[in-house]
């Protein structure tokens, strides 16, 4: 999984109305699945081009707060 990535879908999962984030690109769907075996959001069963995050967990929240309170992540 890629960390930077993860996170900035995470940002983005957030800052949706609902939650819900629909993602329309092969790399994200695949790194979508990879974050919601790891726990940190619900989706639906990606296809190979797009996957819809449901929800962020509890440890998505935290994963997603973590970095964002390390200062040389942010500043990387």
């Amino acid at each position: 999984m890629n960390i930077r990535l993860a996170h900035k879908i995470i940002e983005e999962a957030e800052a949706q109305p609902f939650g819900f984030l629909k993602v329309r690109d092969p790399e994200l769907a695949r790194e979508v699945h990879e974050m919601a075996e790891a726990g940190l959001v619900k989706a639906t069963e990606p296809s190979s081009t797009e996957a819809i995050i449901t929800s962020v967990t509890h440890a998505g929240h935290q994963f997603y707060r973590a970095l964002k309170n390390v200062r040389a992540y942010g500043n990387s």
